[in-house]
């Protein structure tokens, strides 16, 4: 047993390694009872009492680690959100295709789109909350679809001195933007769209008039 462990911190009596394992038993139980409530009731009608109750644990318990319902959402979110497929084809145009549908399904089609929605105002007004959000859930994806652009730049598709933040910002964001603001429809055609503007220049036409 560690000097840590026996000695405790401050005063504070030691922690032995049985009740390690069941800290980290709730913390778990935690985040997948959160998962759980958000698919079945959504990020507003979510509460830490509920989520303490189907945890199996007090309130207390879930306030130790998370000091409020956005913080608990934001990590349970980014435990159990697949990250985003990053394929290898060789080719940048299928690449940015594969993973564009892959966002429009995520945030068309999942609970975790309908649970970004709703967050998004408590992100505004909290800046602590909006900054675990981007580096819990976007950073790490952004910069897997970074490694996209990157191999483009080494093959020479794209330029060396490309600004890849601002690529991402544009092809990210213009979904984003369909889902929290406009409303528009997020599909598959937006993003074959997307790709041909940003590769191409090709100014997207209606579908009607595309028929």
């Amino acid at each position: 047993m560690s000097a840590a462990m026996t000695a405790g911190t401050k005063g504070q009596p030691p922690v032995t390694s049985t009740e390690r394992r069941r800290s980290i038993r709730s913390h778990q139980a935690i985040l997948a009872a959160t998962t759980q409530l958000l698919a079945e009731v959504g990020y507003t009608a979510l509460t830490i009492e509920g989520v303490a109750t189907r945890a199996g644990v007090g309130k207390a318990t879930v306030y130790r680690w998370w000091p409020s319902k956005g913080a608990l959402v934001i990590e349970a979110m980014s435990t159990a959100l697949e990250m985003i497929s990053v394929p290898e084809t060789g080719d940048l145009r299928e690449d940015l295709l594969a993973v564009g549908k892959g966002i429009v399904q995520t945030l068309a089609y999942t609970p975790a789109g309908a649970v970004i929605s709703a967050l998004a105002a408590d992100l505004i007004r909290h800046p602590d909350m909006a900054e675990q959000f981007r580096k819990q859930v976007i950073r790490p994806r952004r910069s897997d679809v970074t490694q996209i652009l990157r191999r483009a730049v080494d093959r020479g598709e794209l330029p060396v001195d490309l600004d890849a933040e601002l690529l991402l910002d544009v092809y990210a964001g213009a979904i984003f933007y369909r889902v929290l603001v406009s409303g528009e429809p997020v599909t598959d055609l937006l993003v074959e769209q997307l790709v041909s503007l940003l590769l191409d220049g090709k100014a997207p036409v209606r579908p009607s008039a595309a028929r």
